[in-house]
């Protein structure tokens, strides 16, 4: 007889011993042996497939630093045009961005704001992804009284994906103004620094 048995058997005897006179506990012979409780069967797992794809995992920068330049032209009609240039350098597969601004007497202020994000690309290229804005305000003549109805100010928001080949310049977009004889031409230049 195991102690666990023993013990059960002592606890229902004198848990029952005086509640009613004709009660009886069964005890099991010693004889016999304790039984074993045998798991239930389980079925075999599937098993996994031959092939698993790998993991992706994420393209980590290189490192090294991509030079990017804008070149603004702004023409109106037939006058001489105005450019701007805008440089500025950021590491592979990060962002950089350049935030400017101005002021004019009895005007809003005129942002020049750039956001760039390069990626260099495993043949050399470089997938670079940009946001552009630009305002510039009409020239004013001194002591000449705008007259109603002129385009004072325009407004140019570019957002654009390019793949540029290092060091070789491309006209990115060529905006026209919704009014007046306006153009605006952004070029952009990536070029992979060593």
């Amino acid at each position: 007889m195991t102690i666990r048995t023993l013990a059960l058997a002592v606890l229902l005897v004198t848990s029952t011993a005086g509640s009613t006179p004709a009660q009886t506990v069964a005890v099991p012979p010693p004889s016999q042996a304790p039984r074993t409780v045998t798991p239930p069967a389980t079925t075999p797992a599937a098993p996994a497939p031959a092939t698993q794809a790998p993991a992706r995992s994420r393209r980590e920068g290189q490192q090294t630093n991509i030079k990017v330049e804008f070149t603004i032209t702004d023409q109106r009609g037939s006058a001489t045009p105005t450019k701007r240039t805008l440089s500025l350098i950021v590491a592979d597969d990060f962002t950089g961005a350049i935030r400017t601004q101005s002021s004019i007497y009895r005007m809003n202020d005129v942002p020049l704001n750039v956001d760039v994000s390069p990626i260099l690309l495993s043949d050399g290229k470089i997938r670079l992804g940009f946001n552009l804005q630009y305002d510039w305000p009409a020239p004013i003549e001194p002591g000449k009284e705008i007259p109603a109805g002129s385009v004072t100010r325009t407004g140019v928001h570019d957002s654009l994906s390019l793949i540029l080949e290092s060091g070789k310049s491309m006209v990115a977009a060529q905006s026209a103004d919704p009014i007046g004889d306006r153009q605006v031409t952004v070029e952009v230049k990536a070029t992979v620094l060593k």
